[in-house]
């Protein structure tokens, strides 16, 4: 087992790690923790990893009050990997650490010269490839049996490409030409290696010109592994984390209690111009308060910061034993425990998305991966609709966002569907493609509960967001639940004040806050240099 690993072999309550001083950790899948039956909301399908399947630098299990200082250490990552997982754990610090992959799953390129047809790559040296005919194969550094840990093509049915153009700071999706097999890069018809670091292209569409400068940002659509995980566990604090590159999926904290994150600094490596492939901070199912403070982001495929819980679907009904079937739709979450006994839930409608009922869970058995078993205090006496679903209200956390900077991803800054207040203040915004704050709810999609309380947007500065909007406008703050039922016209969310904040926008004419299915707002005292217009559909 790699020295990394080695020191978390026998740990005990209590203590405190202290790794070498400014020393160097290489880890790889071969030499680090193997572990199964660690299933992680919105990450993999069942049929991509059914044994829930992780790879893991430092594993802690069942522990409390433990200090992991990093001294300054460097991870180094081969291969892909979780770096750290704490599972059902009390009181854990993880600090002064700085975390990398030795060749980053996200594989980047510049695109040096452009003209119709054609395009000279400009690629990295840390950035492996090989050529197979008018194929490029990204793939990484060999394993310990000599062949690549993966392997992935310039494009195909699970990979994906993003555009970054260096001088708007915007990254959007790649747009293939005419006649091309899909979306992403354009196919190629010829390739000829000038060098080992330049590749000559040409494309099957002889009209695709793509702009120069371009920067390419290409990876795996399955995301194996994840930035870091936090499962069933309370009182978490990651600070002083330097991460500059991470697998499949951000840092994820689930079913946990009590988490914060403060001082990290996820931005790209030198060289790089992306850090995840996916999320940044996600947090499911997690109760307590979620904080995260003086955080630098930029760089990712999707949102800085997703909290949410999970709808699971009424399937059956036993009255008579008042027990429920309930069961995870979305193919990327599953497999982890929904409920544990005393859990409050609520019964809502797939269809207003309102709630009805309540209950106390007293019971959770699980039947499979997608199915468990819950028996409860009360069983509302009506019919239940197809599409109705139970949200667990216990396992819903206050959200803190404050003195961040966030940058350049190509969706929303956050995506915040919680109950519990919520305080937005003093960060900056810059170049998010889509909303700063989107309050979603979901029954019948991605299925991520769920009705927001209060949110508080105050202090902070917004620059060039919405960029992937219409250039007539775009939102900078946007409710979307999910509504089936066109003739509901009762809130699904409480409130949002927005106050002393500052908008500017180079990119359109106005900024909008898209108020659907929201009881109140307050919205004063904020500087623009463009028009904000609220709607309410």
């Amino acid at each position: 087992m790699n020295n990394l690993s080695e020191r978390f072999l026998n740990v005990s309550d209590g203590e405190k790690i202290v790794l070498e001083k400014n020393g160097l950790y290489e880890i790889a899948p071969e030499d680090s923790f193997h572990l199964k039956g660690l299933f992680f909301s919105n990450t993999v399908k069942q049929e991509e990893n059914p044994e829930g399947e992780r790879f893991c630098g430092i594993y802690l299990e069942g522990k409390s009050d433990i200090t992991i200082d990093g001294n300054g250490a460097s991870v180094m990552i081969h291969g892909k990997m979780t770096p750290f997982i704490f599972k059902r754990c009390r009181n854990i610090v993880l600090k002064n650490l700085v975390i990398d992959h030795f060749r980053p799953t996200m594989t980047e390129f510049t695109v040096a010269k452009s003209e119709k047809g054609s395009a000279e790559l400009k690629i990295g040296d840390e950035f492996l490839y090989r050529i197979d005919g008018n194929m490029i194969f990204w793939q990484s550094e060999n394993d310990f049996s000599g062949k690549p840990y993966w392997e992935i093509p310039y494009k195909g049915p699970k990979v994906l490409s993003n555009a970054f153009d260096p001088g708007t700071g915007i990254v959007d999706d790649m747009i293939c030409g005419k006649g091309d097999s899909r979306g992403g890069f354009p196919d190629i018809t010829h390739i000829d290696v000038i060098d080992k670091n330049t590749l000559r292209v040409e494309f099957r569409d002889k009209e695709k010109l793509i702009p120069e400068g371009t920067v390419v940002q290409t990876r795996s659509i399955i995301r194996h592994q994840t930035g870091g995980a936090s499962d069933e566990s309370e009182n978490i604090t990651l600070e002083n984390i330097r991460v500059r590159s991470m697998n499949g999926f951000g840092i994820l904290a689930q079913n946990s209690k009590n988490i914060t994150y403060r001082n990290l600094d996820l931005t790209p490596a030198e060289g790089r111009t992306i850090v995840s492939d996916a999320d940044f901070f996600h947090f499911s199912g997690c109760s307590g308060e979620v904080r995260v403070l003086n955080c630098r982001a930029k760089g990712a495929h999707d949102d800085i910061i997703n909290i949410h819980g999970t709808h699971l679907k009424i399937v059956s009904v036993n009255r008579e034993k008042n027990l429920l079937l309930m069961r995870y739709i979305h193919p990327e979450s599953w497999g982890f425990n929904p409920y544990i006994a005393g859990d409050e839930i609520e019964y809502v409608s797939g269809s207003t998305l309102l709630p009805y009922a309540s209950a106390k869970v007293k019971s959770c058995r699980k039947i499979n991966n997608t199915d468990f078993e819950i028996g409860v205090d009360s069983i509302p006496d009506i019919e239940f609709a197809e599409n109705d679903v139970i949200e667990n209200v216990t396992r819903t956390a206050s959200l803190t966002v404050e003195g961040n900077i966030f940058e350049r991803i190509p969706s929303r800054a956050i995506l915040c569907t919680t109950r519990k207040d919520v305080a937005i203040r003093n960060n900056i915004f810059k170049c998010m493609g889509a909303p700063v704050i989107c309050v979603a709810d979901d029954a019948n999609f991605w299925f991520e509960s769920g009705r927001s309380g209060c949110i508080l947007f105050e202090g902070n500065t917004v620059i060039d967001c919405g960029a992937r909007e219409t250039k007539n406008g775009c939102d900078v703050i946007r409710y979307e639940p999910v509504v089936m039922d066109e003739t509901s016209d009762i809130p699904v969310h409480d409130k949002i004040i927005v106050r002393g904040n500052k908008f500017i926008n180079n990119l359109a004419d106005k900024y909008t806050i898209n108020l659907n299915y929201v009881r109140a707002a307050e919205i004063v005292d904020n500087e623009s240099n463009v028009i904000i217009i609220e709607k309410m559909d």
